[in-house]
């Protein structure tokens, strides 16, 4: 018999498991939906609502639509429907397990979590597309430090892990000290684009909860270059569209001539194999398919300034398979590579048990088809903050600050080596 779960008060993933046991019993209804909606309706209640409206008596139905709607005008591109779908009984039922906690004063790596548990369950993983590990995004932002006045791009947003984690390390340096400040950076500097509409409706909740309103969350296909709109004429869901990422800085960015700063984990697994859209690429010409994450590496350093700085989450094969050994030497023509860190095997367990490592790189000024040999940063985590099935290992000093802090990583000896050897190497980073 499975077991049941419980709902003990203040801890919110018993509660998460709960509410999906309760929404799965006796409704047939989209589970990641409803669940959804609930909890937008029970963060805008408590954000906004006094006296508080999400409670199991009296007409819960018409209150939470209501919460609903509200919350749909005053967060654009969270919801989808702003009614829900489970009967009137079944709904107060749901609502009752919910109302008795508070979830916005809550850390967001909770939230982060349980909708990471939802949308996997919703064939994330079927697409090579893995939610990368909290303390791994951490580590590539500390160690690319950006600044305040850069721009920040993840092309691969999903739930937008890589953009909140920069907003955070921001505001963590002090220079935001108003929120109308904060408001204003997350405007112009934050950039997020993805075609997986529910990762991303995700992102836009998580992104309005770490204060930086919806951002600039934007779904699209990243892979489309402005020379293959044309005839690239539909996207993975049948939803036509010809929309770039070069569309949008055009009508967003004054005189924008690429991004700063970018933080990516692209998707691992498939090809692609629409000629129209290989023959835009250097990888692509001449090629009945290819891998999706060589396009998107190209992609990537192309949507870099120069001297632009990148960390990607890659595949081990991209390092050291005599396959890609052009594509690795296309790669030192465009950037300096700064430096790679070789991530354990159970990094992304229980999603998959791909090995992969993340790559640093500077865009150079200019294409470069010399030999110089300059030094690269090399370092490989012997604890991976997992084990073997996938569950996060805990440090035993009861650190309770966040996941940083709280999970067994080496990652804090890496960022200081590496910012050393920056120093040493006379390579500037953001702050």
């Amino acid at each position: 018999m499975a077991k049941r779960h419980s709902d003990q008060l203040g801890n919110l993933e018993s509660l998460f498991l709960r509410l999906e046991e309760l929404v799965l019993a006796n409704s047939g209804e989209d589970e990641f939906e409803e669940i959804f909606k609930l909890l937008v309706a029970k963060l805008w209640d408590e954000r906004c609502g006094k006296p508080p409206r999400f409670r199991s008596w009296g007409e819960t139905f018409s209150q939470l639509s209501e919460l609903l709607r509200e919350a749909n005008k005053g967060w654009p591109g969270v919801l989808v429907a702003t009614v829900p779908s489970l009967t009137p009984e079944h709904l107060s039922v749901c609502v009752g397990v919910l109302a008795r906690h508070r979830i916005s004063d809550n850390d967001l790596e909770v939230l982060d979590g349980f909708f990471e548990f939802l949308v996997s369950k919703s064939a994330k993983g079927s697409k090579g597309q893995f939610f990368t590990p909290r303390y791994v995004v951490e580590l590539c932002v500390r160690m690319l430090r950006p600044g305040v006045d850069e721009t920040v791009l993840d092309p691969a947003c999903g739930s937008a892990g890589f953009l909140i984690h920069a907003l955070k390390h921001v505001r963590r340096g002090g220079a935001l000290p108003t929120e109308g400040e904060f408001r204003k950076y997350c405007e112009t500097k934050i950039w997020g684009f993805d075609l997986d509409a529910r990762a991303l409706r995700v992102g836009r909740a998580l992104m309005v909860l770490a204060g930086g309103g919806s951002a600039n969350l934007i779904r699209l296909n990243s892979l489309l270059r402005p020379d293959s709109v044309d005839l690239f004429a539909s996207v993975e869901n049948g939803d036509p569209t010809s929309l770039t990422i070069e569309d949008v800085c055009r009508s967003r960015l004054r005189r924008h001539k690429g991004f700063d700063v970018l933080l990516t984990n692209p998707p691992f697994a498939g090809e692609v194999r629409e000629k129209h859209l290989l023959n835009s690429y250097d990888f692509g010409r001449s090629q009945g398919r290819i891998e999706r994450d060589v396009l998107f590496l190209e992609r990537c350093v192309q949507l870099l300034r120069p001297k632009g700085r990148m960390a990607i989450v890659l595949p081990h094969n991209k390092y050291a398979a005599n396959a890609f050994a052009e594509l690795r030497k296309w790669l030192f023509g465009k950037t300096r590579v700064l430096g790679v860190v070789g991530l354990g095997r159970h990094t992304f367990l229980p999603h998959t048990h791909q090995k992969a490592s993340i790559l640093f790189v500077q865009k150079l000024e200019k294409e470069s088809h010399s030999k110089d040999d300059y030094d690269i940063f090399f370092a490989i985590s012997e604890r991976d903050g997992k084990n073997s099935k996938g569950q996060p290992v805990m440090r035993t000093d009861g650190s309770e600050d966040d996941v940083w802090d709280r999970v067994d990583h080496d990652f804090a000896e890496i960022v200081s080596a590496f910012h050393r050897f920056c120093d040493d190497n006379g390579v500037k980073l953001g702050d």
